[in-house]
């Protein structure tokens, strides 16, 4: 499969990177430039993970739309203090005055936990536009999450496939001429860490094939957090590349995200073999030049979610606000473009025929 070639107005403004705050276009800037400032009360978002970081700024970016917006978070008190914050923020930015955001409660740690917070949100909303799944944690030690599965696998990829299953009626049902509903898988440059490692997963043997060199580690052991971590971006692309496939000619449509590389809480959490690894790569004054604002990197998630130029389309990876390009021979992942398993129908099918299984769910095709 080959991505398509969709209009890219900002490639000169990342041209050439000079860090954080610079003219790579923020998330509201994509707004304005799709004139979807106080145009879309109609429609309703859902976002996961958007009590932090970027899904925060997801959340407060979307909701300059005039859009009902939902988010999900662990901590129901942190979350409803997030909402009664940008209730305070409409009184001096007049595209938040009068907000719409709601939280629903999940863990995704739990499909338990899954179950509870769609349960709520359909009890709430009739109609699911758009769903972000933005939700995840990165590189952390070796946990299992409550059912059993490995702790990155669990919550970055099986509690949004788990998620998207239980809404997938309602982002069908409400889909409109002129506006599709979409699912926005937020991956990373990472995917290209490693592949999923099918009879593997849960690292069970050390991995020792299709992950990338740079990832070894001293010692040792058995679980690598990095591959671990590459395998659930690469689920991400494969999730929306197969809801595409799946879906696409319904009108329901997969997109999945790199935001481009930002410093968020996740990064505290990190398995210190891990962060040792990555340390001089942060250092690199051209990885410097790359980092991004966090208004910044929401930026392509945004452009993904409402771009008029992507609407009825899916089915591809994107960063940098455009849909991306393979990453040249022999250059070193972090930057920017797709891993060649980015694109696997193969291994796309598969993900979905055992991730079913594995939330106890029937296949519907």
């Amino acid at each position: 499969m080959s991505p398509p070639i969709i209009n890219n107005p900002y490639a000169a403004a990342h041209a050439e990177p000079k860090g954080p705050g610079d003219a790579r276009p923020t998330a509201y800037k994509i707004l304005k430039d799709n004139n979807v400032v106080g145009k879309l009360s109609d429609k309703t978002f859902l976002i996961t993970g958007g009590s932090d970081g970027l899904g925060l700024e997801t959340v407060r970016t979307l909701a300059k739309t005039g859009a009902r917006v939902f988010f999900s978070a662990r901590n129901p008190e942190k979350a409803a203090k997030i909402v009664k914050d940008i209730e305070e923020e409409g009184k001096a930015d007049r595209d938040l005055k009068g907000a719409r955001v709601e939280f629903i409660t999940i863990d995704n740690k739990s499909l338990k936990s899954v179950k509870q917070g769609a349960e709520d949100f359909l009890r709430r909303s009739d109609k699911l536009n758009v769903l972000i799944t933005n939700a995840g944690i990165a590189n952390v030690p070796h946990a299992l999450s409550d059912d059993g599965f490995e702790i990155q696998f669990a919550v970055n990829h099986l509690a949004h496939f788990y998620l998207f299953e239980l809404l997938k009626p309602l982002l069908l049902k409400s889909l409109v001429p002129g506006f599709h509903s979409r699912v926005i898988a937020i991956a990373s440059t990472a995917h290209a860490f490693s592949t999923v490692q099918f009879g593997n997963i849960g690292q069970e043997q050390k991995v020792t094939s299709n992950y990338h060199p740079m990832l070894d580690l001293e010692g040792d052991y058995t679980y690598n957090p990095g591959i671990a971590y590459g395998q659930t971006k690469t689920a991400n692309i494969w999730m929306a590349n197969e809801i595409e496939r799946r879906y696409g000619g319904q009108g329901l449509h997969g997109l999945s995200v790199h935001p481009g590389n930002i410093f968020t809480a996740g990064y505290g959490i990190m398995d210190p073999r891990i962060a040792a690894k990555f340390a001089p790569f942060f250092e690199m004054p051209e990885m410097q030049a790359y980092m991004k604002s966090v208004e910044q990197g929401a930026a392509t998630q945004v452009l993904a979610a409402v771009g008029k130029d992507y609407e009825g389309k899916g089915g591809f990876y994107m960063d940098d606000c455009r849909v991306a390009e393979p990453i040249p021979e022999g250059a070193m992942p972090g930057f920017s473009g797709y891993q060649s398993w980015a694109y696997s129908p193969e291994g796309e099918k598969k993900l979905w025929s055992e991730s079913l299984k594995m939330v106890g769910l029937k296949d519907d095709q």
